[in-house]
C-alpha cells in the first residue's frame, strides 16, 4: 500500500443507487488507468456492475503523490476524477 494515499469512490448505478467507500492503493494498481478501474470494479458490492453509470474518484493525498503517479494526475486533470460507462464499457 502507498503510504498517505487513499481513494474515495462513489459508484452510481442506473437505478439511482450509489455506493461510497474508501480504499488504499498499491503501485501495481496505479500502473495505468485500466488497472485502476479494474481494481475498483472488483471492490463494488452491487449485484452486477453492468448497471454501472459512473465512478467518481477523490484521491486523498498531497501534491507530491499526485505528481509521482501519472495515473492519479491524469485522472484528476484529464477526467476530473469521473469515469462514465454505457453498456458496461468506459465512455472516452
Amino acid at each position: 500500500m502507498i503510504k498517505n494515499l487513499k481513494l474515495e469512490v462513489i459508484a452510481t448505478y442506473e437505478d439511482g443507487e450509489q455506493e461510497i467507500f474508501q480504499t488504499k492503493l498499491t503501485e501495481e494498481v496505479l500502473k495505468n488507468e485500466t488497472s485502476l478501474l479494474n481494481f475498483v470494479r472488483t471492490i463494488l458490492d452491487y449485484e452486477t456492475d453492468s448497471d454501472l453509470l459512473k465512478l467518481s474518484f477523490c484521491f486523498i493525498c498531497d501534491d507530491k503523490i499526485v505528481k509521482k503517479y501519472k495515473t492519479i494526475e491524469e485522472s484528476i486533470y484529464d477526467r476530473n476524477g469521473k469515469y462514465f460507462f454505457q453498456d458496461n464499457e468506459l465512455i472516452n
